[in-house]
């Protein structure tokens, strides 16, 4: 069992929210499409964002986090798998989300990859994640080395290379000083 299955019943109360109202406008969901949540967790943005789109999928590897999201809404479609071998027809989904996903996954590109084949022609990834330059992502890779996450944190410059390398658009955007989200455009 993994780290994230043992803790699952008390994540929510140990990572506390990230202000998805002051990035919602960042986000530019559609509201006609359905929406993959990459590695959602228990559910913490899938739930607030579930009626903004038409249809929200939480994907995550650990069954724990998927049951504690099960017990927050009744309309999410819960499936337990990985980014880098999704369980999902090649074009099918229109855009995607990963917050405070992508660092936690060790094989960062491949998942990167099979995100870009799963996406719909001019579908969209969305990804939020901590750029390691800053004092305060400095001590979250420590907690998380601490905790043996085995965590990579990418910055926005490398995420953008990997991205534009597997025929992404790309621009990407601070957020605030230690987190930024990148906007990855399928166009092919």
């Amino acid at each position: 069992m993994d780290l994230f299955s043992r803790i699952a019943g008390s994540y929510d109360k140990l990572i506390r929210g990230f202000a998805l109202d002051s990035i919602k406008e960042f986000l530019k969901l559609e509201p006609d499409k359905l929406l993959l949540d990459l590695g959602g967790g228990t559910g913490r943005v899938s739930v607030a964002i579930d009626e903004q789109v038409n249809g929200c999928i939480l994907l995550d590897r650990s069954f724990e986090m998927l049951q504690q999201a099960s017990k927050k809404s009744r309309t999410l479609y819960l499936v337990q798998g990985v980014g880098e071998n999704l369980p999902f027809k090649y074009g099918t989904i229109p855009q995607m989300f990963a917050n405070d996903t992508l660092h936690h996954i060790r094989q960062q590109r491949e998942t990167l990859s099979e995100c870009y084949q799963a996406l719909s022609y001019d579908g969209k990834m969305i990804i939020r994640e901590y750029d390691p330059k800053y004092w305060k992502t400095k001590f979250l890779i420590f907690f998380e080395k601490v905790l043996l996450f085995g965590s990579t944190f990418l910055s926005p410059q490398q995420l953008e290379d990997i991205c534009l390398n597997l025929g992404f658009s790309v621009d990407w955007q601070r957020l605030s000083k230690s987190t930024y989200l990148l906007n990855a455009k399928k166009s092919n």
